[in-house]
């Protein structure tokens, strides 16, 4: 036993035990795991929380008192204290993992941030951004300053080794005939205020016969989705400035990286209607004042399972009669131009 842990248990011994219950008034249904006075350390470790969360609620009360300071940074150092104040609670960390919590509240928006960028999800998203090549064959780099997640259908989620359906893991390999409908963004943020987002799917693996190697194209294209806390999608209804394509992976390609993008729009950007072959993104973001914000993607590949699907997509969705690529056959150097072989001695 610890020495702090020794002198909390003589306190504690020394006085009645100090009721909680009144600290846990939270949106949440959590209890304390031991009834008051089974264990006396327990007990004085709950009051010290207390009374650790009532002197940062007494000067959260100050500093809304203050009216020297400007409103945004009044509510910044509210915010940092309410932060303070609650995160230690055990009725707050309980709430977060049962998912019983508002975003709108700064304590579980600092949460949920730190979960994302310290609990292995973005430094997952980074590590296969890197090895698959998205960076710097998309876009030079990404900060990601949003949690985008892209889900087709309903499930648990579809990972490495498949799934029925829900949010997919970054690079996971799909079904043409899953992506064959426009999938649903959820994208976390963690800003107060509503902002307008610009949300658009490429595919950088598309043959280009002029250039013999590979162009961008653009699958989808979505301007003005309005995002803040308690809003996470795209509105219902809302409408394309490029109709959603299904990915089609071209005969004799390799895999293609389905790369769906999230720039946040400034009071400058003003997205028009683009050209979806030979789309350079940064040139794109460049242009139209736009801020990558969020970045996922996924794999499909044509194979004999998947030919008749993306067939389909050719012949009723694009109009138009399906490729077939291939290397090129390996040259003769001993044919001349008229294919004839020649001897190698003269």
């Amino acid at each position: 036993m610890s020495f702090f842990v020794r002198q909390a248990a003589v306190r504690a011994a020394r006085r009645t035990a100090v009721p909680f219950v009144h600290l846990y008034r939270m949106e949440s249904t959590w209890q304390p795991a031991l009834k008051s006075g089974a264990l006396p350390v327990y007990d004085e470790a709950l009051a010290f929380l207390e009374e650790d969360a009532k002197q940062l609620r007494e000067r959260i009360a100050s500093e809304k008192a203050n009216s020297n300071a400007s409103d945004k940074e009044q509510q910044q150092r509210v915010d940092a204290l309410e932060i303070v104040s609650k995160i230690n609670l055990p009725a707050t960390r309980w709430a977060f993992q049962q998912g019983q919590y508002s975003m709108t509240k700064p304590v579980f928006r600092h949460l949920r941030e730190q979960s994302w960028r310290l609990g292995g999800s973005l430094d997952r998203l980074e590590e296969r951004l890197q090895c698959m090549h998205v960076l710097p064959d998309v876009v030079p780099s990404v900060q990601p300053t949003v949690d985008l997640e892209v889900l087709f259908g309903t499930g648990n989620g579809i990972g490495d080794h498949g799934g029925e359906g829900g949010s997919i893991l970054p690079g996971v390999f799909l079904d043409p005939a899953r992506t064959l409908e426009p999938p649903s963004i959820r994208a976390t943020v963690f800003h107060p205020d509503e902002r307008k987002y610009t949300l658009m799917l490429v595919d950088p693996d598309v043959p280009c016969e002029e250039t013999q190697s590979f162009q961008t194209y653009v699958h989808w294209l979505v301007k003005d989705v309005p995002l803040s806390l308690e809003k996470n999608a795209i509105p219902e209804g809302h409408a394309a400035l490029l109709p959603y394509i299904p990915p089609h992976p071209q005969r004799g390609t390799p895999y293609h990286r389905y790369t769906m993008l999230l720039f946040e729009q400034t009071a400058e950007s003003t997205v028009a209607e683009i050209p979806r072959e030979a789309m350079d993104v940064s040139a794109f973001a460049s242009a139209h004042q736009l801020k990558l914000a969020g970045i996922h993607f996924w794999r499909e590949q044509w194979t004999d399972k998947t030919k008749h699907t993306i067939s389909t997509i050719y012949k009723d969705v694009l109009k138009a009669s399906e490729p077939r690529y291939g290397h090129p056959g390996r040259m003769d150097r001993l044919k001349d131009e008229l294919g004839m072989r020649q001897s190698k001695y003269y």
